[in-house]
């Protein structure tokens, strides 16, 4: 009789390596939204950073109206109308950033409008209306996973070349529905909702410029503006304005009238570590 050869055990798999902690201390390019009222100078910011690629989305010329009346700096600068545009750039800068240290996009809600318009054509056929892009605000929804896109771009900069991302925005006044009492106007950036949530979680710090605003009090009780020369930078969240930081900076941050000192003395709390 024969008899059947004894049976194998299969071998034992080899244990899992175990997920191990590292160290995250690298530098990291920072995030910055600067949000200003008209005027104030955002264009400025990204004019006079370090070695800066700056990005005009859409219809936006403030760059280019201050290079040619000799108030900017010629920096490398690109003017684009298409959001695969955009992204091609930030893309091509990823592949091979050169010197480039700082990438500024001006302006976010222009950026946003390409967005808009690329998920308009691709997903809706072209229809802006109740049939298409706006119906149950579906196009805006749709819109924040290509928006996502973007920053997951603007982040392999800062992961993996220590670059600056800076985006401007202009802004708007916005009724806030107060859950606590009493609605009341803020300022807010000047795009949806839904991309400021978005845009506001990936930033490092959220900044709001504006003029300082003093009040004459008239005879009958209402209030006239008289000021408004003297430029100032909020970077922490009230009732009428946006803003947070995560460097640590000092609530309020006055800024000189020289439009060359308004990028260091911003960033001059954000990479003081550096310094």
């Amino acid at each position: 009789m024969t008899l059947a050869p004894p049976s194998r055990a299969a071998p034992a798999a080899p244990p899992k390596a175990k997920p191990a902690f590292g160290d995250v201390s690298s530098p990291v390019g920072a995030a910055v939204v600067l949000a200003a009222v008209e005027g104030w100078g955002k264009s400025t910011v990204g004019a006079y950073a370090p070695s800066p690629a700056f990005i005009m989305a859409g219809n936006e010329k403030g760059y280019r109206t201050l290079l040619n009346a000799g108030r900017v700096p010629n920096v490398p600068a690109k003017s684009t109308m298409a959001w695969a545009e955009m992204l091609d750039l930030i893309s091509g800068i990823a592949e091979s950033p050169g010197s480039i240290r700082t990438v500024c996009i001006d302006s976010l809600g222009t950026a946003e409008r390409l967005c808009h318009e690329h998920v308009c054509l691709t997903e809706f056929r072209g229809e802006w209306g109740d049939k298409g892009f706006a119906n149950f605000q579906k196009g805006y929804d749709v819109s924040v996973s290509h928006w996502l896109k973007l920053l997951v771009a603007l982040d392999k900069l800062r992961e993996n070349h220590g670059i600056d991302v800076i985006f401007t925005a202009h802004t708007k006044i916005k009724q806030f529905k107060n859950p606590e009492g009493a609605d009341f106007d803020r300022f807010v950036a000047d795009c949806h909702d839904k991309t400021w949530g978005a845009t506001a979680r990936w930033a490092d710090a959220c900044l709001f410029g504006k003029y300082l605003t003093v009040i004459d009090k008239e005879k009958q009780g209402k209030g006239k503006g008289v000021g408004g020369s003297e430029r100032l930078v909020y970077t922490e969240r009230r009732d009428t304005w946006d803003a947070k930081n995560r460097y640590g900076m000092p609530e309020c941050i006055d800024i000189p009238n020289d439009p060359a000192l308004v990028y260091s003395t911003i960033f001059s709390y954000i990479h003081k570590e550096q310094a």
